[in-house]
This record gives structure tokens, sequence and C-alpha cells, in this order.
């Protein structure tokens, strides 16, 4: 296990996990396995969170998107989420809507009433299924529209696509289904600035644009870009500031920007390996991140992409999904097969360090959550309630997590005691 990476967990719990590191190569010589990274993890947990829930649900899910929340006075304790299944055949998929009911004091989010656990416990807020809607084939990608919360659009393994209308009864959810793609798809995005545009990608290369302002049975694209790539398209994101700009990743090593009035595309950034994901700035206009199989982050500036502005060194695997914190400027989280989620602060970039500090990682690191026991498939941070980020594993597992307000980007600026100075 490298525990160069684990630094930003604190000085304490990263100690803690040196010395049974060490004590396990001494007996056997052997790294430790997952299941005792795991254990190591859970007894550091006080240390390192204000808050953690883990929910094993019945099927895997690849795909999770908290949703927003408008009646924040009276419900703010219950925060909801969109999750699907994977039953691989076995039994019915369905798209379902999750609800966490959170502790007080994780709503109001202070550093003085900040919960960490005395006896490494917290209290128990498990994933509760409210509302599942039947779906056919397994989901893999699930996404609301950010007009109107109450409309999630879905793709399957088949590359078949479907509206849903979670304010209806059940059965009487499913609004349209969307005719195009061929093979499985991940990319699923609707445009943040222009109501009723949704954005799709798959295995069979192509991309489409939707306008699904009319809940027709079977709603065919707008348009689409045949052949967009060479290969699977991985991902797919619209621009934060620009309604007519979106990106596409994918396994041919390239990474596109298009505009949706000429249909063409404008950039064309090529990798070492291939992209797995990409995500643009809520913030900055011009700033935009890519990663994928080489186990880099990379942040690039629209205006300039002949080389990328910088690239994050922290994950040991291929690096699956990828967010811009939509609450806190500068901070990026990732997520990948590594089974680990990093919490990225690029303000310190370049941050100056004392010689021992430089083993404990790069100064950017600025959390790794390392609970989980297998690749991770999606994250979601959550647009509510600040640092309140949750996590979906291969293995049934839903995690909902937020890093300890000590950390002082998080916890605001450390106290200082004056008098020391004089």
């Amino acid at each position: 296990m490298d525990l160069s990476n684990l630094s930003s967990l604190g000085p304490e719990a990263l100690q803690k996990m040196a010395e049974v590191a060490a004590a396990a190569e001494q007996q056997n010589q052997q790294p430790m396995s997952i299941d005792e990274e795991y254990e190591l993890w859970k007894s550091n947990v006080p240390a390192m969170y204000d808050f953690v829930s883990e929910t094993r649900m019945t099927w895997p899910s690849l795909t999770l998107e908290w949703l927003p929340q408008h009646n924040l006075v009276s419900s703010r304790n219950r925060q909801q989420m969109i999750i699907g299944t994977h039953t691989s055949g076995e039994e019915q998929n369905y798209l379902k809507v999750g609800a966490v009911d959170l502790p007080d004091e994780i709503v109001q989010a202070t550093k003085e009433n900040s919960s960490e656990a005395d006896d490494g416990e917290f209290p128990i807020a498990n994933v509760k299924i409210i509302k599942k809607f039947p779906h056919e084939e397994e989901i893999t990608r699930a996404r609301y529209m950010p007009a109107d919360d109450n409309i999630i659009a879905t793709i399957n393994g088949s590359g078949k696509m479907f509206i849903y209308d979670r304010s209806k009864d059940s059965e009487e959810g499913l609004l349209s289904t969307l005719s195009y793609h061929t093979e499985n798809g991940y990319g699923l995005s609707f445009n943040p600035l222009e109501e009723n545009k949704l954005l799709s990608g798959s295995d069979d290369s192509n991309v489409a644009i939707w306008d699904i302002s009319r809940f027709e049975k079977d709603i065919k694209p707008l348009f689409t870009i045949e052949a967009a790539h060479n290969d699977i398209v991985n991902d797919v994101k619209w621009h934060m500031f620009d309604s007519n700009i979106f990106g596409t990743v994918a396994e041919d090593s390239t990474m596109k920007l298009f505009d949706q009035r000429s249909q063409k595309e404008t950039i064309s950034v090529t990798s070492k390996q291939a992209y797995n994901t990409l995500a643009f700035s809520p913030f900055a206009r011009n700033l935009f991140a890519a990663a994928g199989t080489e186990n880099l982050v990379y942040l690039y500036d629209m205006r300039n992409t002949a080389q990328p502005l910088y690239a994050m060194t922290g994950h040991e695997d291929a690096v699956t999904s990828l967010e811009f914190d939509p609450s806190n400027d500068g901070i990026i989280v990732s997520a990948g097969a590594d089974r680990r989620v990093i919490v990225w602060d690029i303000e310190e970039i370049g941050a100056e360090q004392q010689q021992d500090e430089l083993e404990d990682g790069a100064p950017e690191i600025l959390m790794i959550h390392a609970g989980h026991r297998s690749a991770i498939n999606d994250i979601s941070i959550n647009p509510n309630i600040p640092w309140l980020t949750a996590s979906t594993e291969e293995e049934n597992i839903v995690q909902v997590w937020k890093c300890s307000s000590n950390i002082p980007r998080i916890g605001g600026a450390p106290n200082v005691d004056l008098s020391i100075l004089s």
C-alpha cells in the first residue's frame, strides 16, 4: 500500500496507518489486502470526516447524482439522489430516488458544531429508496435536467434513452423514449443554460443533441455528429457559460470541443492514452479538466489547448469520474479504478512545501477518500450542503461522506494563538 497518496488524511491518521503498514510488512513482507486497507480506513474515520454513511444496495449502481432542493427550510436534513440498478438480467431494473436523512450538525455545516465521532461511530443515515420506476435493461447513466429537476434522462446498455418525471407515480413516470444510439452509452448531459436540451454519446462513436420539450413516445435527435470519434465515446459535457459549446472524450485518446450552431468541432486535443471523463468549471469560463487511463487529472485553458495547464498526480489507476465542486471555486473531485476519491484544491498548485512534506504528496491534494473496496463507478457533489459527497462502487455500495471541518480549506482559516508570537 502506497502511503504517500494518503498523507492528506491528517497527521494522526497517517502516522497510525504507517505504523500498521510497517508492522504488516515486518510480519510477512506482503502488501495489505483490500479488506485490511478498509479496516484500517474505518479505524481512522473519526479523524478524517465529519460524517460517513455506507449503504449496501441489492444491486450495484453505475450512476449516481444528488438532486437540488428548492425548499431548504423545511427539508434540508433530507437530501435526495438518483441511482440506478444493474441486475445483469436477473431481475427487473429500476431508476430509483434515494434519500438520506442527515443529522443537524452536518446540515448546519459549521466548524463549531461539526460532529467528530468520539467512539468512531456516526449517526445511522443510510440511503433509503423512496421511489422507483421500472426501467428497460440496466441504467448506465442517469442525469436530471437543471431547469426542472423532476425530469430525469437515462441511457442503458443498448444505447436506448428514456425520459422520466419523478413527480409522477411509478407506473406513469416514463414520458418518452429516445432512439438513435446502437450501443452501450455513458455520455449523458443536460444543458445547464438551455432548457430541454440533452447531449448524448455512446460506444457507437456517435454524438446526438436532443430537444425533449415535447414528451412524445419516441423522440428523434435534433441533429447527430456521426463518427464524432474513431472509438467509444466515454463522456460528454456541456459548457457552464456558453450554451452552444460542449465537449466529448473517447477511447481514441482525443478530447474535442464542438459548437452546436455549426455542428462541427472547434478544438481537438490528443493524449497519450484514452480519456474517460471531462468537466467544465462553473466559476472560470475557460477552465476545464479531463482524465483517463493515464491516471492523471489534466487542467486546460480553452484559449490554448496545445498543452495542459497542469497535470495532477495522485491516482494509481484509471480515473473514471471527474466533477468541479459547484459551491467552492478551485475544488475538483475525481474517482477511479484505484478505489480512491481525491479532493483537489487547485489554488494550492505550486505551494511551497518543506522537505518532509514532499514525501506526503502534491500540495493540491486536499483529501483522499479511501473507503471503497472496489472500483468507483460515479461520484456526485451535493449542491445544497457544501463538501457533502456521494460515491458508488462496483460492489453494490453507496457511500455518503463529508470530509473533516478540521481541514483548513473546509472549516475555514485555522485559529491562530497570537500569544505564541510574543
